[in-house]
Parts: C-alpha cells; sequence; structure tokens
C-alpha cells in the first residue's frame, strides 16, 4: 500500500513538470500564438556626416628635378652621394673640359677672325669709292668711257656687300661663341636650392648627352609631400583644402596633419586612378623621403543620414534595404535606401527619421503589423 501511494505521487509530480514546460514554450516568442512578442530596438539618431578617404602613398619632396649638364661630354668628378644634404649654389658634378675649352676657344678666335674680315672689307670699300669718285670726274670730262664708269660702280657695290657679309659673319661668331660660353659655364652641375641628393643617376668616367638627367634633387625650401592614388569613386568628393591626417610606419604613435594641394585632372593611362598631392603640415626633420603613409582625407563633403545598427537590417538588395520599426507598439517593416555601410552601423538617406525606433533584435520572428514589447520598458 506504502509503495503504491508513493508510485501515485511521482506520477503526479511529473505531470506537473511537463505541464508547466508545455505552458512555457508555448509563451515563447518563437511561438506565442497571443500577446506580444518582445523585441529590442534601437533609435535612430540624425548624422551630419563628413566623406572620409582612405589611401596609401610615399612621401617625397613637393618640388623634384632632374638635374643635368647643358651639354654632352664626360663625367670628370662627382662631388656629392646619395642622400646627402646641399646648400644652394654648392658644386655637385663637373664634366671634362678639354674638348669643351677647344670649342671655347675655337668660337673666340672665330670672333676676331671675322673682325678682321670686317677690317679688310672697309679697306675694300674706301679704296672702291675713291676709285669711284675719279672714274666719274673722268667720265665727266670725257676720258673715262661708260663701261670704266659701270665697272667702277659694280666693284663699289661689291665692296659694300662684302663689309655687310663681314658683319653678319662677326654677329654668327659672337653668337657661337656666347653659345660655347654658355656650355663652358654650364659644364658643372649646381645645386638650385637647399636640398638633398635623392638619386644619383651616373658615375664618374660616363658618357652623358646634352639633358641626360645626373641627379634627382628634392628641394628643401618647400614642405614635404604624400602623394596618393584615388579611384574616380573617392576623386569625386576630395577638393582642394580639404584636410588630412596621416600616419607613418616609422613613427606608429604619432599622426600628421596635412592639406589637399593639388589633385590631378585627369585619370593615369594605365592605372586608371588620378594622383592627389598631400602637404604634410610638419617641418620634422625625421621625415625621409620614400616613408610610407597612410592618409584619411577628412573631404568637405557633407551628407545629412540616419544611423542605425547595421543589426536593424532584415533584407536588403544592393542599396535597397528593409528594416522593422515600431509604431503604436507594432512593428511595421520600412523599405529604405542605405547610404554607406560604417564599420557596425548603415547609414541611411531615405526611409527613417530621428527619434524613431528600429528593431535590432528579434526582428527574424516578425511579421508586418505583430504586436510587440520593446524589452526595458
Amino acid at each position: 500500500m506504502k509503495i503504491a501511494l508513493q508510485t501515485a505521487f511521482l506520477l503526479f509530480a511529473g505531470a506537473l513538470f511537463f505541464g508547466g514546460c508545455s505552458e512555457a514554450e508555448s509563451k515563447s516568442p518563437e511561438t506565442a500564438a497571443h500577446g506580444p512578442k518582445v523585441v529590442k530596438t534601437a533609435e535612430v539618431k540624425a548624422l551630419d556626416y563628413r566623406e572620409e578617404v582612405f589611401a596609401t602613398g610615399k612621401l617625397g619632396d613637393s618640388e623634384q628635378m632632374k638635374l643635368s649638364f647643358k651639354t654632352g661630354g664626360l663625367i670628370k668628378r662627382i662631388y656629392v652621394r646619395e642622400g646627402q644634404t646641399v646648400r644652394k649654389g654648392k658644386r655637385l658634378a663637373d664634366l671634362d673640359l678639354e674638348e669643351i675649352k677647344a670649342r671655347s676657344t675655337q668660337a673666340s678666335i672665330g670672333v676676331t677672325a671675322s673682325e678682321i674680315t670686317i677690317k679688310n672689307a672697309e679697306l675694300a670699300l674706301e679704296r672702291a669709292e675713291r676709285e669711284l669718285r675719279n672714274v666719274e670726274g673722268l667720265y665727266r670730262d670725257s676720258v673715262a668711257t661708260y663701261e670704266q664708269l659701270h665697272d667702277a660702280r659694280l666693284q663699289y657695290q661689291n665692296a659694300k656687300n662684302q663689309l655687310e657679309s663681314a658683319r653678319m659673319g662677326l654677329r654668327a661668331s659672337r653668337q657661337d661663341q656666347n653659345v660655347a660660353g654658355f656650355n663652358l659655364r654650364h659644364s658643372r652641375i649646381v645645386a638650385p636650392a637647399n636640398g638633398t641628393i635623392l638619386k644619383k643617376l651616373s658615375e664618374v668616367n660616363e658618357m652623358v648627352g646634352p639633358g641626360q638627367p645626373v641627379f634627382l634633387f628634392g628641394s628643401k625650401d618647400k614642405a614635404k609631400v604624400i602623394r596618393v592614388q584615388l579611384t574616380d569613386r573617392d576623386i569625386v568628393f576630395v577638393r582642394l583644402g580639404d584636410e588630412a591626417i596621416i600616419e607613418f610606419d616609422a613613427f606608429p604613435d604619432q599622426t600628421f596633419s596635412g592639406l589637399v594641394t593639388e589633385i590631378a585632372s585627369m585619370a593615369d593611362p594605365y592605372t586608371n586612378t588620378f594622383e592627389v598631392e598631400i602637404e604634410v603640415q610638419s617641418e620634422s626633420e625625421n621625415l625621409r623621403s620614400g616613408f610610407i603613409g597612410q592618409v584619411r582625407i577628412l573631404t568637405s563633403a557633407h551628407e545629412y543620414v540616419m544611423e542605425i545598427p547595421i543589426d536593424a537590417l532584415i533584407a536588403g538588395d544592393r542599396k535597397d534595404a528593409e528594416v522593422f520599426v515600431v509604431e503604436n507598439q507594432t512593428a511595421q517593416k520600412r523599405k529604405v535606401h542605405v547610404y554607406k555601410i560604417k564599420e557596425d552601423k548603415l547609414l541611411i538617406d531615405e526611409g527613417l527619421k530621428p527619434g524613431e525606433q528600429v528593431v535590432i533584435l528579434g526582428g527574424g520572428y516578425l511579421e508586418n503589423g505583430d504586436t510587440v514589447a520593446i524589452a526595458g520598458n
């Protein structure tokens, strides 16, 4: 009898336990047929969003130039090395002057010869003019014939032409002399400004042609710049004067400010990107050409958008998306237009208003028009 009572009690307790479990499950958000579904929401926030553009580039001097000799020849001396800092006017390299000096001497001799030719032409003109006067007098006295007078006039005109030719020859000789002197003066390379020898492109005893680069020179009179390449989707936001924040691997705990100073007007034909030049606002001597920097450009492009957590998204197709908005304790499915995804936030430019509540947890169990209760209220 005692065993039978115990068995009956256990059966009764089990029935109560399973009945309680069944009732609890019927009240869960997933399966409840009656009552509000509990959800978690977030408030829609208005945001004046400033577009940011990210890129990576190489640091360099804003004014870089290739230095060369005006005339060709054999390099005799190079006085600097790569990476060396130099002051304006310092001699950097010389050509072998033997041939250049010979050309200069030859030009000077040409000038002297032209001057002598002019003197001889002047004497010949003077003699021809005197002879013409004599013949004209004799012709008037009927002593000389007309043929003799005609010949004297031709000789006089020829002497004038010879003098003019000699003067033109002198002008040409002096031009040659100026060119030779110019080449002689430019048979050396000097630093055009305070700066750095970024690269040495030739060596001693090498033959170089006129204008062939010997040094790549970076001026220190101007600020350093970092050049980045931007796609067409990013370049449309960037304007001259936009601020930038720059980080270099060499200075992991330091940031540098910059300004956009140049924007390419056309894309590079090989990469289809646009080069943007950003002036680094720093006079630090530790910044060296060639440093790789990460750039964040704070563009002047602003957009008034709504910000919501990305968890509010229940469906999406490219820029078109759907979220649940709680209105009067009911879930209303709303179509929105996504402006941009920013980390764990969605930036919405159409479909939402500030202060509205969007469902961020429990939306997967909702249908349009469901009654909801906001968790925590």
